[in-house]
């Protein structure tokens, strides 16, 4: 039973982290209707610069911080690329993730452990907590993550970034760059991805350069998954990213191949689409 509760919690916990993930890939593909490529070398990012600064005795709050600055950085080369160099959306994430991948390897090598090291998830709580308090901080971060973006998405910047995907041309009819508003949306996709990055190396203890590797298509499959509970942001984001690590370790108690897990997400996500385009299909029959 013990046993059970903590593969239940660890299934929350990683699910809490790239629910974070999740989060900006719905910004970037459903707000701005843009095909972020350049998560996965963001996540890297933020990952990287992480590790070497906790390892340099720099305060891991810090840490997170600095995470979510180069991703914010990374969304802007991202924007620009495809803004003013006139890139293709899948191109221009491509070459950032690709960029990102050598500035990465020269942060932190090829990988890079934290032994030893304070991170946030082992500093700060009371005893009595201890046993669950990577749990507690990671609630803590992301619903506080998601009610900021909640927020935002509800003032004046917030709807002129739906207007990005929705109605570009009302963007410009008000006097508004819908170059400067898609280059806002990356940077915030971004940033949450480096910032799940930093999440992921403290939480697990090390920073390996192959960790960012399918983290677009956990983070789109979380965001499929979610939508069979909810179309709007919310935190069915983190619902879908959870059940996305359900059942990744159900590939694991069932003992399977762990080689066939990227083709089973891959599948899963075709299937999800097909899913909600029957329940889309049948909604408009009823209407």
């Amino acid at each position: 039973m013990i046993e059970l509760l903590q593969i239940t919690q660890g299934i929350i916990e990683r699910g809490l982290i790239f629910g974070i993930v999740v989060a900006g890939v719905y910004i970037a593909s459903r707000l701005i209707r843009f095909d972020n490529l350049a998560v996965e070398g963001a996540f890297g990012l933020g990952g990287a610069l992480t590790a070497l600064l906790v390892n340099y005795g720099i305060d891991p709050w810090i840490g997170l911080i600095g995470a979510a600055v180069v991703g914010i950085v990374s969304g802007i080369v991202t924007g620009l690329l495809y803004t003013k160099l006139k890139l293709n959306n899948l191109i221009s994430g491509i070459v950032v993730t690709t960029g990102l991948f050598s500035i990465t390897l020269k942060i932190a090598g090829s990988n890079m452990a934290l032994i030893g090291r304070p991170s946030i998830f082992n500093k700060g709580l009371p005893s009595f907590l201890i046993p669950y308090q990577s749990l507690v901080i990671l609630i803590v971060i992301s619903f506080s993550i998601f009610y900021l973006v909640d927020w935002l998405l509800e003032t004046e910047v917030g709807f002129l970034l739906r207007a990005v995907g929705d109605s570009p041309q009302m963007l410009t009819n008000v006097g508004k760059s819908v170059d400067l508003y898609t280059i806002v949306g990356l940077s915030i996709s971004n940033m949450f991805a480096a910032l799940s990055g930093a999440l992921f190396v403290q939480y697990t203890g090390y920073f390996s350069v192959w960790s960012n590797v399918g983290v677009l298509i956990i983070g789109l499959a979380g965001m499929i998954l979610a939508q069979t509970f909810s179309s709007s942001f919310g935190p069915a984001l983190l619902l879908g990213s959870i059940v996305y690590q359900l059942i990744i370790a159900l590939t694991f108690e069932l003992q399977l191949n762990q080689d066939w897990n990227k083709l089973i997400t891959a599948l899963l996500i075709v299937l999800l689409i097909v899913i909600n385009q029957w329940l889309d299909k049948k909604k408009g029959q009823l209407c």
